[in-house]
């Protein structure tokens, strides 16, 4: 397929207090077209550190897009026309380990399907193609599918989706894969609660060498009204599992895991998280923001330790569980986006400060980190990259800072229109790159 490009410098997101020689560029500027980053951050940036997986939604139509750093920021469409995939950052799309292809999931004619492309080019193949309606979950369909991801040997690979629920609430489950065998594996079902599931297979085994998929309860369940209109109900204070993170084993879907981080008190949830490196250990917030003596955000580091169904939405109260604060040694921390460099060593993180809306656009910024150690263990070192003046509205807009292998990129989604040469508005989100940052 045909590259192009898009990108135009801007210097506008540049201040008395960024570091100088610093250069950041607006590499998406169409303004008929949203563009995001995704969540699923560490398998859409390339091992190479060259290129990222972007998805553009316009016209009701979304699409993958591979963007070469390298090459002038030169963008090139990944999925057949006839693909329909998830919108934005939600979408399943990832590069394989060796980096010799792009994978991606979508639900086409009554078809759930796992594709792929060569990244050098080459026609989209269909690697599994399996029918919406699952015997394994009584006939229910598939409508929408989701975050995908590799083992941590490139053995096996997972993509979430959205069925159909027994009642108004959609439900959530992951199918797995196996690649040596070209083979359907499992099919697990999480249940409504699950629904913002943003699992990946852990990037080591477990302690008895198991294949882990992280997964979480939500502590609300999601569905569309009768116009079509997502909608979300938060469950009441006494439910279990309010906002938990745990690990399930891929064979047959059990809790074997859970990250002790949360709950002093009954609706304080775990928020976003990252891989702590190639360990199960995780980095966490939780969005009550009382888990220090802060108003804003402390950032957590914590082991998985045993758990099961019983035991897994206990938090910090669960048997033998510890966690770090890395934010200690900040007055006032804040944090919302969490990202960790593959070797566990650099943090990128974006701030959520006084809450949504343009108005408050100014008071979120991204910055940079260096985890280092004292006698208490890890902490971070934060450096102030810039402040992306997102509106944050729609979740489009979420900034979700990311950073390549190499740290030579660090890319953000933002609504800014501010761009000279940009002619775009609020509310449609683009992807920035920032290069010659030095971590501290």
């Amino acid at each position: 397929m045909q590259s192009f490009r898009e990108a135009l410098p801007a210097p506008e997101l540049l201040s008395t207090v960024t570091q100088p020689g610093m250069e950041v560029f607006q590499i998406t500027t169409n303004p008929d077209a949203g563009t995001n980053l995704f969540y699923n951050y560490r398998q859409t940036l390339h091992p190479s550190s060259r290129f990222v997986l972007l998805n553009r939604t316009a016209r009701n139509r979304s699409q993958l897009l591979v963007c070469d750093l390298d090459d002038d920021f030169s963008l090139q469409p990944v999925t057949s026309d006839e693909d329909s995939v998830s919108r934005g950052f939600h979408a399943g799309a990832c590069f394989s380990p060796d980096g010799r292809f792009i994978w991606y999931s979508a639900v086409s004619n009554d078809r759930f399907l796992l594709r792929r492309r060569p990244l050098d080019g080459g026609p989209v193949e269909t690697v599994f193609d399996l029918p919406v309606s699952r015997p394994e979950f009584g006939g229910r369909k598939i409508f929408d599918s989701r975050w995908t991801s590799f083992s941590h040997d490139g053995a096996r690979m997972k993509s979430v989706v959205c069925i159909e629920g027994a009642s108004k609430y959609y439900s959530i489950a992951i199918l797995t894969f196996d690649l040596k065998r070209m083979e359907h594996r499992t099919s697990i079902e999480l249940g409504p609660r699950a629904w913002n599931n943003k699992s990946q297979y852990a990037p080591c085994p477990g302690p008895k060498g198991e294949y882990l998929i992280c997964a979480e309860d939500c502590y609300s369940m999601a569905y569309f009204d009768q116009t079509g209109q997502w909608r979300c109900d938060t469950l009441p204070e006494a439910e279990k599992g309010n906002g938990s993170r745990f690990l399930i084993d891929d064979e047959e879907g059990k809790v074997r895991y859970a990250y002790p981080v949360g709950r002093d008190r009954p609706r304080q949830n775990v928020s976003h998280s990252a891989w702590f490196g190639r360990s199960l250990a995780m980095v966490f917030h939780c969005d009550a923001f009382d888990t220090a003596p802060h108003w804003r955000g402390a950032i957590q580091l914590a082991e998985p330790v045993p758990a099961d169904e019983t035991t897994y939405h206990l938090g910090r109260h669960i048997p033998g569980g510890r966690f770090i604060e890395l934010t200690r040694l900040i007055r006032r921390p804040d944090v919302y986006h969490l990202f960790v460099s593959p070797d566990g060593t650099r943090m990128v993180c974006d701030t959520i400060a006084l809450g949504y809306g343009d108005e408050n656009a100014p008071t979120r910024y991204i910055y940079g980190a260096t985890v280092r150690n004292d006698s208490e263990g890890p902490y971070i070192e934060p450096k102030y990259i810039l402040t992306p003046y997102s509106s944050w509205s729609p979740y489009g807009c979420e900034c979700l800072p990311c950073m390549t292998p190499d740290g030579k990129w660090i890319l953000f989604n933002s609504d800014y229109p501010g761009v000279n040469g940009y002619r775009g508005r609020r509310h449609t989100p683009q992807v920035f790159a920032v290069r010659g940052f030095e971590f501290p």
